[in-house]
């Protein structure tokens, strides 16, 4: 006989131990962070009435009134006659997408598991939030190129820059004070909003880092064109085929984000058989979501871990977190011939 077998026993590091950070790591939603900010903005599109109205719109239409702008036709002399043309409204529809995801919990199996419950439940729930985030970045990302400007009133475009797709093509012997054209590029077409919002991926970021710091005590003094800039950054601004770097620009406040959740969670709704319905605010989400949450006996033995055979009538929680959403973009009755303050750029070889 001997004590060998037992004398040798595996070492483990009390969880967490960080050496999971990488695979934890989170992504960066500038995209949904800037619309966020600009839906908040003192010249944003969305009105607080609409955010009011939009919270409670579960199951009705949501219509926002618009006008066109009117044609003025002036004259060289008086008239007894008197005519001129009428106003012109529409309504603009609001379009909502759901978007839900599950977790399930099986609280017995962390009762003797290096891994407890509360920390799996947030770790879960981190999961969640960054899918709902980079979903929402994905369509923002659409809906910004579905409404770029395909027109442009200066000279500076289709001169200093080319345009391609509807997007500015920036070389590099433009590169150095292309985000000072920005403000007599809007100009042109009367959007004078004090701060342009600059939103773009990862490559843009070299360039402005590069460009922002060199100031007054530098050959050439490139700082000065960034000082009303607000720029931010999101992997899901995707490059077209050949181009180094894709962005937008727009007059701060120019692209809201409106949400909601279910009926029943925002009402606390408790079901006989248990379901129950909460309106929260979980961790790293920028605004509520609906939650419903029930329990269950269940057969849990098949989990996809050793020694949990003996789960086959055990407690399982469900949780159910969702909300609704929708882009607004500013009301514009032909991008074909009308400037859409949504502006696209892209840094070309």
């Amino acid at each position: 006989m001997s004590l060998l077998a037992t004398y040798l026993q595996d070492i483990r590091v009390q969880y967490p131990s960080n050496l999971d950070r990488d695979e934890l790591r989170r992504t960066n939603t500038g995209l949904l962070n800037a619309v966020i900010e600009m839906t908040d903005a003192p010249n944003s599109i969305v009105s607080p009435d609409l955010i009011t109205k939009a919270e409670s719109s579960q199951a009705r239409n949501l219509d926002i009134p618009v006008m066109t702008k009117g044609a003025v036709t002036i004259s060289n002399a008086r008239s007894c006659t008197i005519t001129g043309s009428q106003s012109e409204s529409d309504l603009y529809r609001v379009v909502w997408k759901t978007v839900s995801a599950n977790i399930l919990m099986v609280p017995s199996q962390y009762e003797k598991n290096e891994i407890k419950y509360l920390f799996d439940l947030q770790k879960k729930m981190a999961d969640l939030v960054e899918a709902f985030m980079v979903e929402m970045e994905n369509d923002l990302d659409t809906a910004f190129d579905a409404n770029k400007s395909q027109v442009y009133g200066s000279p500076i475009v289709g001169t200093k820059y080319t345009l391609a797709g509807s997007a500015l093509q920036v070389t590099p012997a433009n590169l150095d004070f292309f985000f000072n054209d920005l403000d007599p590029i809007n100009f042109a077409d009367d959007f004078n909003a004090p701060t342009i919002r600059v939103i773009a991926n990862h490559v843009v970021m070299s360039t402005v880092n590069k460009y922002i710091n060199q100031g007054q005590s530098n050959s050439a003094n490139t700082m000065f064109q960034y000082f009303n800039k607000n720029f931010t950054y999101s992997n899901r601004i995707s490059n077209g085929v050949g181009k180094l770097a894709t962005g937008y620009f727009m007059p701060d406040g120019s692209v809201g984000l409106l949400t909601r959740v279910d009926v029943d969670s925002r009402m606390n709704h408790v079901a006989t058989d248990g379901t129950e319905w909460r309106e929260e605010t979980i961790p790293g989400m920028p605004f509520p979501v609906g939650i419903q949450y029930k329990s269950k006996c269940d057969d849990q033995s098949a989990l996809e871990a050793s020694g949990l055979g003996h789960l086959t009538s055990t407690l399982v929680e469900q949780y159910q977190i969702s909300f609704d959403f929708a882009i607004v973009v500013p009301f514009n009755t032909d991008l074909a011939t009308k400037p859409s303050s949504i502006r696209k750029f892209e840094f070309i070889p």
